[in-house]
């Protein structure tokens, strides 16, 4: 008897994964200020990318920096647990007077030192003056334009309407920030100016009657009032800046063209603005395959959130609406399977991330999933019960509320909510 021995290749199917799918599903579960940490890692790294400037963001929309979860939050802040601040002790920030006066300072000479320190120290709780600049040079006897010259820069360094002596300044100061040169915003200078305390009225016909245009044109004035502009500055004066420890990785509006709808907007794209740098000379092709994966990493990644976040809002617009009661069972093998995704990508993708709320209530992306109406049903037998309630009679209740689930889900349900269990009868 011999052996012989041969090779041969023989055709196999299987799943094999990939690096790339790899460094894909490493990349979708990173929370918000982790990833950040990537994207500066590699920027540091990869001479072949470059950041653009941001995107007005989708949360202050440009306006309200200083105390935006998202712009207020420095990049080197630091993180608790997975890269999400929140693990680690808080740290008090400076007080927005504080701040104000050191960005000040570097932006004048030194000899305005005492005329900086009193300007600053004038200002009320809400970032105002109560008194002109001719008084306040007058106060301690320096020239008008050298307090001038500290007020500009005082309203440059601080949020937009820091250092206006009234309403009325404030709210042009910060249309003047919004950079905007349309129709819109010149009427929406002549209504602040001359007409405020009647547009406060809703005397909108006799605005438009003064101003020359339309009621509707008043009445989109007053919605951009509104929405991008405020009474105050974003300023808190002595009081310490609160620490922020969540950032929104997604933004849940109203949508007022479809009536009572939702629309979906992410943070980070907005925020995180890339791009391969031009004029990379050829030798540095590997550099350039590197930074252009990166990216298609960086759009995968936003793609499966949003696609994720889209639908889990579409499924919970009575929760959005209602609250926690009115959440629909939704669970992320029903996503994925809508969406032709893995659950784990599910997972991954809603993983330490938040949603930012129509109420301005930042809660996580698992709060979307859940049997929240199993969890009010049964809350709701077990507080109206008389007495002591079986898991098998809480079954049957449920049952015959439309809730068909197993005795054991019940007892499940029951130990996380905290209710004790009964011995079956």
């Amino acid at each position: 008897m011999s052996f012989t021995l041969e090779l041969a290749i023989v055709p196999r199917l299987g799943l094999e994964v990939s690096p790339a799918l790899i460094a894909f599903t490493e990349m979708l579960m990173l929370p918000y200020q982790a990833m950040q940490s990537v994207v500066e890692d590699e920027l540091s790294a990869n001479p072949a990318l470059e950041r653009l400037d941001p995107g007005e963001c989708p949360i202050c929309r440009g306006v309200w920096r200083t105390r935006c979860p998202v712009c207020a939050v420095p990049a080197d802040r630091g993180a608790g647990a997975g890269g999400r601040c929140g693990g680690a002790e808080p740290t008090v920030a400076e007080p927005d007077t504080e701040v104000l006066r050191r960005a000040v300072r570097l932006e004048t000479a030194f000899a305005d030192a005492a005329v900086v320190d009193h300007v600053i120290d004038s200002l009320d709780e809400h970032g105002l003056l109560d008194r002109s600049p001719a008084r306040i040079a007058a106060e301690i006897g320096v020239p008008e334009p050298a307090v001038a010259r500290v007020l500009a820069a005082v309203r440059q360094c601080g949020p937009p309407g820091v250092g206006a002596t009234g309403v009325v300044e404030c709210l042009l100061l910060q249309l003047d920030a919004l950079g905007r040169d349309d129709e819109l915003a010149r009427l929406t200078r002549a209504v602040i100016a001359d007409h405020l305390p009647a547009l406060a009225r809703g005397h909108f016909s006799a605005i438009a009657r003064a101003l020359g245009t339309s009621r509707a044109q008043v009445q989109e004035v007053l919605e951009l009032i509104r929405q991008r502009l405020r009474p105050y500055p974003a300023f808190d004066g002595t009081a310490p800046t609160p620490a922020s420890y969540v950032v929104p990785d997604v933004v849940v509006r109203r949508n007022e063209e479809v009536g009572d709808g939702f629309v979906v907007e992410l943070v980070e794209p907005a925020l995180t603005r890339l791009r391969v740098r031009r004029g990379i000379p050829r030798r540095s092709s590997a550099e350039v395959s590197q930074a252009r994966s990166f990216l298609g990493q960086l759009r995968d990644r936003w793609v499966t959130l949003r696609r994720v976040a889209e639908y889990t809002v579409l499924r919970q617009q009575d929760f959005l609406r209602c609250g926690a009661p009115a959440l629909t069972p939704l669970t992320r093998a029903e996503v994925a399977a809508a969406l032709g995704l893995h659950e784990s990508t599910v997972s991954r993708a809603i993983a330490d991330k938040y949603a930012l709320l129509p109420d301005a209530t930042i809660v996580p992306l698992a709060d979307f999933f859940g049997t929240g109406g199993v969890d009010g049903e049964l809350r709701r037998l077990l507080e109206s019960a008389d007495g002591p309630m079986s898991d098998q009679a809480l079954a049957d209740r449920l049952r015959s509320a439309g809730y068909p689930i197993a005795r054991r889900t019940v007892a499940k349900h029951r130990a996380r909510l905290g209710y004790t269990t009964v011995p079956l009868r």
